[in-house]
């Protein structure tokens, strides 16, 4: 048996046919029994000619291919995975793709010389579920650019020179991530979005976004993380999200932001909300009505002095409060909230606040306007509400502390702030 091993491995040595896929792997590549070729970092400025055709997965990055024409991978058409990335890549011939079919994952990611991309590019990727075309210098898209990918889930257009959403999604239905991050977009339009009704992951951080039109997110009825932080969004009407009712995170940190209404009243599944490092000062009492699964919330580094009495009412959900780098100001309208915070059973971070106790205001000489002392009579603080007319519903607040309890807490406030108000560590607090 070895011998007629031995002799049909020297006959097809003779007829020059390969018994092993090593045979086909360029010098210059590292091959894997799997029909797996690593030539990343290889040097390359063309794609070697010994490779198999049977390869399933082929890595090309960081090499210094420039152009792909209809002919470079048509003989590689079991590819499942290529990589093109950190190339020199400036034109994609139209079809360079077409005989791809079973090809499911494509990088074309960090090509800084790829600045447009032909209606027929990808052409024949009928089972393409993942592209990355991030970080190249891509400043149009053709609307029929994506037209021919049905299977389409995932698409990275991150950092690249576009100034406006694409027209390009029409025929996307499958797709759950988008990242239109780092670009230069400054407004979303109404229709700019509305055939993106699988969307799960949408990623506008990091634009010149200062417009969005009222709709614009109607369509997108299976959003669960809305991404945008870091744009230039400084009002947030009362049906700007409209529709979003299985958004679970919202991001709108380092923005121009400066006055919370009732922007929110509909996100009902909402469960992260990020709302820090803006300039807000003003908050409705239901700004967060019906917002019964929010978890997380950060207003840290805003222009906060004062939080509106019925605020976290509506709020069982709530294990985690950031609110720190705010100009707070202790005085009767923030009483409410040191009690609320006795109760609270979370994390609770960045209150920078104590009120006078009663040897601070002897030493001032009696009460100061404002000061817990003086709050001997409650005023009536002061409705930020301004949803009443959107046919909110407004939860009553808390009962009105009495002069009794003001002055406990003169006393005791020592206690509850070195100690973050842990009500068991003094007798009489």
């Amino acid at each position: 048996m070895f011998f007629l091993v031995i002799f049909i491995f020297n006959c097809a040595a003779k007829a020059g046919l390969s018994l092993n896929i090593s045979d086909s792997c360029p010098s210059m590549c590292k091959c894997a029994p799997e029909e797996v070729i690593h030539c990343n970092r290889a040097g390359l400025r063309a794609l070697p000619g010994e490779i198999a055709a049977s390869t399933v997965s082929l890595n090309l990055s960081n090499n210094y291919l420039r152009i792909l024409t209809t002919n470079t991978f048509r003989n590689l058409t079991f590819l499942h995975s290529l990589w093109l990335d950190g190339n020199n890549l400036t034109f994609l011939s139209p079809g360079t793709f077409h005989a791809l079919s079973k090809l499911r994952e494509l990088d074309l990611s960090r090509n800084s010389r790829l600045t447009y991309l032909h209606a027929n590019t990808f052409r024949g990727l009928l089972n393409l579920i993942s592209l990355d075309l991030s970080h190249c210098n891509i400043f149009e898209i053709h609307p029929l650019l994506f037209s021919h990918l049905p299977s389409l889930e995932r698409l990275n257009l991150a950092s690249n020179n576009m100034r406006y959403v694409p027209q390009a999604f029409s025929n996307l239905s499958s797709l759950t991530r988008l990242s239109l991050e780092s670009n230069h977009i400054e407004a979303i339009g109404r229709d700019s979005l509305k055939d993106l009704e699988s969307l799960y992951d949408l990623n506008l951080r990091k634009n010149r976004i200062w417009i969005i039109q009222n709709g614009a997110f109607t369509r997108l009825l299976r959003l669960g993380v809305l991404n945008l932080g870091h744009n230039f969004i400084a009002d947030l009407p009362n049906q700007l999200f409209n529709g979003l009712i299985q958004l679970k995170t919202m991001h709108l940190e380092a923005n121009r932001i400066t006055d919370i209404d009732c922007t929110f009243r509909l996100l009902l599944n909402l469960r992260n909300l990020y709302l820090n490092n803006n300039q807000i000062s003003s908050i409705s009492d239901s700004a967060f009505s019906y917002l019964n699964k929010l978890h997380f919330l950060h207003l840290s580094k805003n222009n906060l002095s004062s939080l509106p009495l019925r605020l976290f009412v509506e709020l069982p959900k709530l294990k985690y409060v950031f609110l720190s780098h705010n100009p707070w100001k202790c005085d009767c309208k923030m009483f409410w909230f040191l009690r609320w915070t006795a109760m609270f059973r979370g994390a609770l971070e960045g209150l920078d606040c104590s009120f006078p106790n009663r040897h601070n205001t002897t030493a001032l000489g009696g009460p100061q306007p404002g000061d817990p002392m003086d709050c001997t009579a409650p005023p009536e603080l002061e409705s930020k509400d301004k949803c009443g007319a959107a046919g909110i519903s407004v939860a009553p607040g808390p009962p009105a502390p009495t002069s009794e309890v003001f002055l406990l807490v003169a006393i005791c406030h020592t206690w509850y702030f070195a100690r973050r108000w842990d009500t068991s560590a003094h007798p009489i607090c």
